[in-house]
Order: structure tokens, then sequence, then C-alpha cells
């Protein structure tokens, strides 16, 4: 069952929108050791969520490649995520609602940023693998870059390190499917 952290203090995005707080779920397998020098951070894909089991069958497990008897698996779910992290279906604190569409655009980066809290949270100096598929493989290089000395090994899958105009394309469509429909702008109890 995941966990929960709740950082009180207000988090700035990229685009210097502010939240006043963010909550962030988690889940953990294993035990960090003594030297806590077992790390290993799964980021999650964007339909996924922070059990690793639920969405990535026969990894967590004894002999497999996150094997919980030798590591300390960790994974969050990523910020504007609805499985328990600050999302627009979360209230807005200041105006008591939700925030739906008032939610703050937010980046790769942002997510990073708020994973890295989870981090902090849970005392650990350096993550000794990182893994990421999709928009996780892309969350694992920009937290490679952003805390080079935090990351010691990673493994991006299913990403690159830009996303090239055919993607860009791609993500538009999609958006543009959505927004097509008529009930897209109609808020929902």
């Amino acid at each position: 069952m995941a966990k929960t952290y709740h950082h009180n203090s207000p988090v700035e995005m990229e685009s210097g929108e502010i939240l006043p707080e963010v909550v962030i779920a988690y889940d953990t397998f294993g035990t960090l050791s003594e030297a806590k020098d077992n790390v290993i951070w799964v980021c999650h894909a964007l339909t996924a969520n922070s059990d690793v089991k639920d969405w990535w069958p026969n990894t967590v497990e004894e002999g497999r490649f996150l094997d919980p008897n030798k590591y300390f698996i960790v994974c969050a779910n990523f910020l504007g995520s609805h499985y328990g992290t600050t999302s627009p279906l979360s209230i807005n604190p200041t105006t008591g609602e939700k925030w739906y569409y008032d939610f703050p655009r937010i980046t790769v980066r942002d997510i990073v940023r708020a994973n890295d809290l989870v981090r902090e949270h849970l005392g650990i100096r350096n993550i000794d693998f990182m893994v990421g598929g999709s928009i996780g493989g892309f969350q694992s290089v920009e937290w490679s870059i952003m805390k080079p000395e935090v990351i010691k090994k990673a493994v991006y899958i299913a990403c690159g390190i830009r996303v090239t105009p055919w993607l860009t394309a791609f993500n538009e469509s999609m958006r543009m499917a959505l927004e097509a429909d008529p009930t897209f702008r109609e808020a929902k109890s």
C-alpha cells in the first residue's frame, strides 16, 4: 500500500506558478541497508502508479531484476497523476475547490523536483540504480542531468534525449482529440 509524503512548503514550478503544498504517494519494497547503498528508483510511465508490482509483473520478486531481498526499491507517483499525488483532481488549499484547469502546467523537471522531495524525506543520498520507461525514462534522463551527484547508474527505456517534431505532433493530435469531446471541460464531482 502506498505511503504519502506531505510537503507543507510551497513548490515552484518551472513556469513560475506555485503549488502551496504537495502530497506525493510512493511505494517501497525491501529494506534500506544501514549504509543506504542498495537503492533502486523506478520512475513510472504515464498510465502507471507507484506500485511497481501492479504494472511491471515478475520484476519485484526474489531472484528477479528488482529483488526486494537485495535492494530497497522506491517508486514515487509523479506530480499531476491522480494516484495519490497532487493533481488537477486534488483540492486547492487556497480555494477549497478542486484544481481542475487551474492546476499549474507541469514539466518533467517539475515531476523530478517533486520526486526528489521524497528521496530527501527518505534520507537517501544516492540512488544506486535508476530505471524508467516512457515518461518515466524522461524523468530518469532529467534527474540524471539535474542531480548527477545523486544518480550512480541509470537505464532509460522507450525515451530519448529530446522530443522530435513527429512526437510533438503526435502528442498534439491526442490533446486535440480529448478536447474535441463536448464534455471535456465539464467539471465532474
